[in-house]
């Protein structure tokens, strides 16, 4: 199979992969934000709740990369350089969701989203709040990004092997 259709079939399985990841995200996060009933204010104990759900996603992210995504095996340097592009990812998490907090962009989508489908987020109240709309702006970015250094991370050296 040729570098283009393996890199395919790798970002198709990390989509997969980081689907997953991301509903346990942002699951854990919204949770959190309900039990302690947190608005777009709350900068700081929004930023706590999303923290708290990036760590208990990494741990099946990381099997799941390793053993589906990549079909590698892992190693010390695989491990380290897993963590290592998931703190960069992390920083670029937590700095575009203050970013957006800060410039309103939850508020511009709960109110895009409230006017063109109001009958959705009469449905699911929480999509009319902004501290619940920024993470997808925030996964839109951070996706792609991630990819590329996770693969890195994880395929390095294997070339050599085959």
């Amino acid at each position: 199979m040729g570098t283009c259709g393996k890199t395919g079939g790798q970002f198709a399985r990390f989509f997969v992969v980081g689907a997953g990841a991301t509903l346990v995200h942002y699951g854990v996060y919204m949770l959190l934000n309900c039990l302690f009933s947190l608005g777009e204010e709350d900068r700081l104990a929004l930023s706590a709740t999303y923290t708290a759900g990036y760590i208990v996603s990494f741990v099946g992210n990381y099997v799941a990369s390793l053993k589906w995504t990549f079909r590698t095996s892992g190693s010390v340097q695989k491990g380290l350089g897993f963590i290592f592009s998931h703190a960069v990812n992390y920083g670029m998490h937590m700095g575009l969701l203050n970013l957006f907090l800060l410039l309103g962009l939850g508020r511009l989508m709960a109110a895009c989203l409230g006017y063109c489908v109001p009958w959705l987020v009469q449905g699911f109240p929480a999509l009319g709040k902004a501290e619940s709309l920024v993470p997808f702006a925030v996964y839109v970015v951070v996706v792609p990004v991630n990819f590329l250094l996770v693969r890195f991370f994880l395929t390095r050296g294997d070339e050599k092997k085959a």
